[in-house]
């Protein structure tokens, strides 16, 4: 099934990035394409990279997997870090 995703969703981000400062993350929202993006770096050695969007309900990797949904940004930050580690 495809899931598109549509909306806004910026305020939602910035509580996000937010969230995952504390983590050891640095986070720059970025409103150059058709919706707002969080680009999500960490700053450890050979640490990751990802973005994350939101539709204004819920937060979604790129690839339209749902992370958490868009009022519960320290849930969202756990996953993303957990997510991110699990790449690197």
């Amino acid at each position: 099934m495809t899931q598109t995703i549509t909306g806004g969703g910026t305020a939602a981000l910035d509580e996000l990035g937010a969230a995952l400062a504390p983590l050891g993350y640095l986070t720059v929202l970025l409103e150059d394409g058709a919706r707002p993006r969080l680009e999500v770096l960490d700053r450890r050695p050979g640490g990751r990279s990802g973005g994350v969007v939101c539709d204004g309900d819920w937060y979604w990797w790129p690839w339209a997997d749902r992370i958490a949904p868009a009022g519960d940004a320290a849930r969202a930050a756990a996953l993303v870090d957990r997510g991110l580690r699990q790449a690197a």
